[in-house]
């Protein structure tokens, strides 16, 4: 890690975290000022984010999709991003910043924890295939990230009679409100998702010569975009809602969680053999 690199990540890690702090005190207290520097906090975090990805890039030459630090610090940043601009449109949304923003820091966290070393991109990481299949596989966790912290406020807010509920969950709308919210953003990411599906057989198909293999990674990325194919389809064609809906959307996250990262511990043999790979990828 360089010296502006490393900076830059400090700087976005307090951003990040002042600004979890921030939203996690205007929804107990209900400050507007609160919210305010918040999300002013929070848009900075996300904008030396993008200098820390800048800097990783000039360091090492390539895009930052090698290593698992490097993954980190760019879905935190699409995550952070994803938030502000439903932010920009909504404003209640910025109580979910209180999982958005603190899901960016825990990432980064996370990469930074397992190792910041650069490593060299070798000819399977030398693909544009690749840069889409990881741009859109980012966005769509992003995306269901944002879905289920509209899901959780919702479970916090139907445990109370409306009306009835303390003060702190009026900032919040109806219920109805947040379960459609999280349905949209639970959309958009399977949406983002299917394109992650098909760049990634397309580069499978330079690297391997077929679209598919069963390799871990792509049954488990299958398995994230089947259920979340499941919870689209119940709600729009069998109607489901409330509870049981939200329920599934949070049970849908930690099978995409497992496909990002839960699959790469338990099975690193995986990545490696893409440094078997010696041709030039298109």
């Amino acid at each position: 890690m360089s010296q502006p690199e490393m900076y830059f990540f400090w700087i976005t890690v307090f951003c990040y975290v002042a600004a979890f702090f921030l939203y996690l005190y205007r929804f107990l207290s209900g400050s507007a000022k609160a919210d305010k520097v918040g999300t002013w906090l929070a848009a900075t975090g996300a904008a030396v984010n993008f200098l820390v990805i800048t800097a990783r890039t000039v360091a090492t030459g390539h895009l930052p999709v090698r290593t698992l630090y490097e993954l980190n610090i760019v879905v935190a940043f699409l995550a952070v991003v994803v938030f502000l601009l439903a932010r920009r449109y909504f404003p209640w949304v910025s109580l979910l910043g209180i999982v958005s923003v603190s899901f960016a820091f825990l990432v980064m966290g996370w990469g930074y924890a397992d190792s910041t070393a650069a490593l060299p991109l070798t000819p399977a990481y030398k693909s544009r295939w690749l840069a889409v299949h990881v741009l859109f596989a980012l966005t769509s966790t992003g995306c269901y990230v944002l879905g289920a912290a509209a899901g959780i406020f919702y479970l916090l807010k139907a445990r109370f009679v409306p009306g009835a509920e303390p003060e702190r969950y009026r900032m919040l709308p109806e219920k109805e409100i947040l379960e459609e919210s999280g349905v949209k953003f639970i959309l958009l990411g399977f949406i983002a998702g299917t394109i992650m599906i098909i760049s990634g057989s397309i580069w499978a198909k330079l690297l391997w010569g077929n679209y598919w293999g069963w390799d871990p990674v792509e049954t488990w990325s299958l398995v994230s975009w089947l259920i979340y194919g499941i919870f689209l389809h119940l709600r729009f064609i069998y109607a489901w809602k409330g509870r049981k809906l939200v329920w599934l959307g949070l049970g849908c996250l930690v099978t995409n969680i497992i496909s990002f990262w839960a699959v790469g511990l338990v099975t690193p043999d995986t990545y490696h053999t893409l440094d078997q790979i010696t041709r030039p990828i298109e």
